[in-house]
């Protein structure tokens, strides 16, 4: 099964990241919402600290009430506030944050896939490449191989 997210579109190399920035000007923009700007500035302001939390601790476990814990947030709101904002859960952020992380280390490392997979997030070596299939259709090793073939 495909990864559905909000976070990847098509292109030449199957798929990639989506910045969610634009993601969400996309939905507002579509939706003609216009918020004040008081509330505008606060949702902007909660929404950088969560991409910036994500962002520090993606290669840890996930766990929404610490993560509310650490913004002060409570981990409904943090969850709605999310969801509302990108259109997409925490967890398949962090799940496309985590393999557009692999796709980097991939491709500008020589790390072996085990050690990329522990470096985002995802121990079990069989699981990471299970889960970047699932996503991408092929395994990191192909993916590998196949953007050294192309850059040559």
């Amino acid at each position: 099964m495909a990864f559905a997210s909000p976070f990847f579109q098509d292109d030449s190399y199957g798929k990639v990241p989506f910045p969610v920035f634009f993601r969400v000007l996309k939905q507002i923009w579509e939706n003609h919402e216009l918020l004040p700007l008081h509330d505008l500035a606060h949702e902007v302001r909660h929404s950088d600290r969560i991409l910036q939390w994500i962002n520090r601790h993606y290669a840890e476990p996930f766990d929404l009430k610490r993560m509310a814990r650490d913004l002060h947030i409570s981990p409904f709101h943090l969850s709605h506030l999310f969801k509302e904002n990108t259109g997409s859960t925490i967890s398949d952020y962090i799940a496309a944050f985590r393999l557009r992380q692999a796709i980097l280390l991939l491709t500008t490392s020589d790390r072996s896939v085990a050690e990329i997979g522990e470096a985002v997030g995802l121990t079990n070596s069989s699981y990471f490449c299970k889960f970047f299939k699932e996503q991408m259709g092929i395994t990191p090793y192909q993916y590998r191989k196949r953007m050294i073939a192309e850059r040559f």
